[in-house]
């Protein structure tokens, strides 16, 4: 099999705190071809880097992302949850992260949450936001009418649907998105359940990329329907340990 190219789920997140700084330096150390990150609105709407709709997870406080402003959320202790070492890790904004991967050769995969919560403002401000990260950078969400929004704002994006069920895999929203630049992104375990969607879908020209690839025995199966970049938690079992990373 040939080497897949990985993309680092919320960065490097099994050996570092997910969605953090810390993580996506990590990931950067690796020879990852791109990164996966996930972004919810603050009070103020400004796109902030984090998985969850609330901090209680992966922070030492209490509440939902979208009650609280920037100052407050980035007062949080977004690293000690994991280990120590991690203590004092920070809830990043987007734009921290675009700072730091400017010199960096990778492309973004940036996944919308709670898209109901995006206004027409906000979606323009995101536009703006990454309009030199186009050509290396995708906008994933679950939800096709956000996906479909967002592509009446700019045509010029590449748009990335996320599957969970078969089901989703309906022509009428294929056929809108597949106007423009959009890929695929199921869950592994629907590629292996729908071999014969899955070669339709490729044969159609869809780009298809899986997400969470973490057994190297998933990879080979994949590899069969020649299905080259997947999303990864752990890059492909490399065997979780403590590093720092400044």
């Amino acid at each position: 099999m040939n080497s897949p190219l990985l993309i680092a789920h919320r960065g490097y997140s099994a050996i570092a705190p997910e969605n953090t700084l810390a993580s996506f330096r990590a990931a950067s150390h690796e020879p990852v071809w791109g990164v996966e990150f996930d972004v919810h609105l603050s009070a103020e709407g400004i796109p902030m880097v984090i998985h969850d709709s609330t901090v209680d997870r992966t922070t030492n406080g209490r509440g939902k992302v979208a009650k609280k402003t920037v100052r407050q959320l980035q007062s949080l202790d977004a690293g000690s949850w994991f280990h120590p070492q991690f203590a004092n890790e920070r809830i990043p904004t987007l734009e921290q992260v675009l700072t730091l991967f400017s010199s960096l050769p990778v492309t973004l995969f940036i996944e919308i949450k709670a898209p109901q919560n995006w206004s027409a403002t906000a979606i323009t401000h995101l536009i703006q936001l990454l309009e030199p990260w186009r050509d290396r950078c995708v906008i994933l969400c679950f939800d096709h009418s956000f996906l479909m929004q967002l592509r009446n704002q700019s045509r010029y994006f590449t748009l990335g649907f996320l599957v969970y069920r078969t089901t989703r895999y309906r022509m009428h929203y294929l056929e809108t998105l597949k106007s423009s630049p959009c890929v695929l992104l199921p869950h592994f375990s629907l590629i292996l359940k729908s071999p014969f969607i899955t070669k339709t879908l490729l044969t159609q020209g869809w780009e298809i990329i899986p997400w969470t690839v973490d057994r190297p025995t998933i990879a080979k199966q994949l590899a069969n329907f020649k299905v080259v970049k997947m999303i990864t938690n752990n890059l492909l079992q490399v065997k979780p340990k403590l590093h720092s990373y400044s």
